[in-house]
C-alpha cells in the first residue's frame, strides 16, 4: 500500500530532536503507542490488512531475486553537539523506532537506514537523545503512513473501508 514522508520532533528546554522518514517498508506498520497494525499487506479483498509475517510463514522455500524496491530511510537530527561515534550510537538507538513500528524490519528486501546529524552546540546526554530519537522515528513513521495519499494504483490507509 502507499505510504510516504513523515516527520516529528520534540523539545525539552533548549534540546531539540527530530526525524524525517521516507517509508516504503516491506513489513507492516504498527502504531507504536497502541500496537495496532495501521498499514501493510492488504487482504485478498483489498479492503483491509493482513499480516505480512503470517503470509511469509506459509512457505520457508528460498525466494531468489526478491523485489528490493522497499526501504525506510530516515535522518535524525538534534541541536545537541555530538561527535561521529556518538551520532553512530544515536542512529543505532533510533533503529528501535523502526523495530517498534515495522514488522518484519531489516529484511534483505529493505534498505532500512538511519543517519544521525548534529546541527547545534548545546550539551545533552547521548543516551537521552538516542532514546528520544527512537520515539520521534516511530511517530514520524506513523505520520508518514497516516498522511499518505493513494497513488499508482496503491491505496493509502484512508482509502481502505472501515
Amino acid at each position: 500500500m502507499k505510504s510516504g514522508i513523515g516527520s516529528y520532533a520534540v523539545r525539552i528546554g533548549e534540546l531539540k530532536i527530530g526525524a524525517i522518514v521516507v517509508v516504503n517498508a516491506l513489513g507492516d506498520v504498527y502504531d507504536w503507542r497502541t500496537g495496532k497494525q495501521i498499514a501493510g499487506m492488504l487482504n485478498e479483498e483489498k479492503t483491509g490488512l493482513r499480516s505480512t509475517l503470517e503470509y511469509m510463514r506459509g512457505s520457508y522455500a528460498v525466494i531468489e531475486n526478491k523485489f528490493t524496491g522497499n526501504t525506510t530511510i530516515c535522518t535524525v537530527f538534534t541541536n545537541a553537539r555530538f561527535d561521529k561515534a556518538q551520532l553512530c550510537k544515536i542512529a543505532g538507538m533510533a533503529h528501535d523506532g523502526y523495530a517498534r513500528s515495522i514488522n518484519p524490519v531489516h529484511t534483505s528486501a529493505d534498505g532500512d537506514s538511519i543517519y544521525a546529524v548534529s546541527i547545534g552546540s548545546i550539551e545533552a546526554d547521548q543516551d537521552l537523545v538516542g532514546a528520544l530519537a527512537a520515539e520521534v522515528v516511530s511517530e514520524a513513521i506513523t505520520r508518514a503512513v497516516i498522511n499518505a495519499d493513494g497513488a499508482y494504483g496503491y491505496p493509502a490507509v484512508h482509502n481502505l473501508q472501515p
